[in-house]
């Protein structure tokens, strides 16, 4: 029953996200808030569009503390990426 139901759903929306993103490169793997702010701030400031997926595993936590472990995914138009390559590579001299 779960699998009638639900299986054209997520069909569905791996289709929608595929179409979605296609135009899209994958720039950046960010693991913290700091580096998903420094980065994004960076592209806003050279003009540079960009996409992201936030994904939170509440199954992960510190010991201490009440932060998630977050992921962002952050993508660029393919037409961008060697630009905003150039300001990943600063950001990480920093």
């Amino acid at each position: 029953m779960f699998i009638v139901f639900f299986g054209p759903i997520l069909l569905i929306y791996s289709l929608i996200d595929y179409f979605a993103y296609r135009q899209w490169s994958l720039l950046y793997l960010a693991l913290r808030d700091e580096s998903y702010f420094a980065l994004t701030e960076k592209l806003k400031q050279a003009g540079i569009k960009y996409r992201t997926k936030n994904i939170v595993n509440q199954t992960v936590s510190p010991m201490f503390g009440d932060n998630r472990y977050r992921q962002y995914e952050i993508y660029v138009k393919k037409s961008d990426v060697e630009k905003a390559s150039q300001i990943v590579s600063t950001l990480r001299k920093l």
